[in-house]
């Protein structure tokens, strides 16, 4: 009975804790390095690559160089690395974005479509047949993933760019859409439309973040451009950090085997939410300080705080204990930082 009113006391404390913190404003951030990882002349870590935590914080990286996945403890020691270049299962022709989802690994490459799913002892458990390489991706559900690509999807208007839905077995989802007044209900593919455009074109990939399964949060590769999204589709807000700058492009003849249009500048190289809903934007090549600022939205769309990272990063992540993580934009080094949130 004791033991029950302990942990019914705790419950309550940390109860009002969270809701005196959510009451608070948050005016400001501070980071502080805790961990480094890299690769001491022996190429543990290579090029950019992608990152993600379990719950122990054991880190998980993507390697380029030797065509693996590398599993750290939340030390740094290398534990476990699997993977080689090939086309059998467990192998890679370009391992690229890595996520953690309950108990497993998933990769997607840079020249092959598909998922490969591991255990978190990066033993090959099974693949994901998803027809196209992906731009980005996050697993919501173990039998629900969304995907960002450039795949040639039109409307009457142009063609348009979505998140898709696909379940474990590479299977586009669908729901059910209101039709005319007197019409059944239509199933129809399960999509997130963020944009539009006449041309088949490289300047609308982004990188995205879900919240609580409830909100996508979008930041163009190649625009001064944020949105937030419900899961249903509508439009929350959208905005931009850096005055809508444009960025450099490379214009060329278009046709079948070109995009026409090709960005010479990155505007914002990845995103990550903290466990309060606070969205960290890793500027990229329009910053003032380049690949190295980051900016931090609210849920509200309010800007909080800006901060530099020590060197310039390639992607962040964010663990469920609001530890950050930079990738070095070479890749070669992983740093952890512990956040400090400052409140009014």
């Amino acid at each position: 009975m004791k033991s029950v009113k302990f942990i019914l006391l705790a419950t309550l404390f940390f109860s009002i804790f969270a809701i005196l913190i959510a009451q608070n404003q948050l005016i400001g951030i501070d980071i502080e390095e805790v961990l480094i990882i890299e690769g001491l002349g022996e190429s543990l870590i290579y090029q950019r690559g992608s990152v993600t935590t379990d719950y122990e914080g054991n880190v998980y990286i993507t390697d380029l160089e030797d065509y693996s996945i590398k599993k750290f403890s939340n030390s740094g020691e290398l534990i476990a690395v699997t993977g080689k270049r090939g086309d059998e299962p467990g192998e890679f022709q370009g391992p690229n974005i890595i996520r953690y989802y309950r108990g497993k690994i998933y990769v997607s490459e840079v020249y092959r479509p598909g998922i490969q799913v591991f255990d978190d002892d990066l033993n090959f458990k099974f693949k994901i047949p998803i027809p196209f390489t992906m731009i980005d991706f996050n697993v919501l559900y173990e039998d629900r993933i969304a995907i960002s690509t450039l795949i040639k999807d039109r409307s009457d208007t142009g063609f348009i760019f979505c998140i898709y839905f696909y379940d474990s077995k590479g299977n586009r989802e669908k729901k059910e859409e209101e039709g005319e007044e007197g019409e059944e209900k239509e199933e129809v593919d399960d999509k997130i439309i963020y944009s539009t455009d006449k041309d088949f074109t490289m300047m609308n990939t982004v990188s995205f973040q879900d919240y609580r399964k409830n909100y996508f949060m979008i930041a163009y590769d190649w625009k001064d451009k944020i949105d937030r999204y419900y899961k249903s589709g509508r439009l929350v807000w959208t905005r931009s950090l850096l005055g809508n700058k444009d960025a450099q492009i490379r214009k060329e003849g278009y046709s079948k085997r070109s995009f026409g249009v090709y960005p010479v500048e990155a505007v914002y190289k990845a995103i990550a939410l903290d466990k309060q809903g606070n969205l960290f934007i890793l500027g990229g090549d329009l910053s003032a300080n380049i690949n190295r600022d980051v900016y931090v939205l609210s849920k509200d769309n309010e800007l909080i705080t800006t901060f530099t990272l020590s060197e310039a990063s390639g992607t962040i992540h964010i663990d469920r204990n609001n530890f950050l993580y930079s990738r070095s934009k070479d890749g070669k080094k992983l740093t952890k930082y512990a956040i400090e949130y400052f409140f009014e």
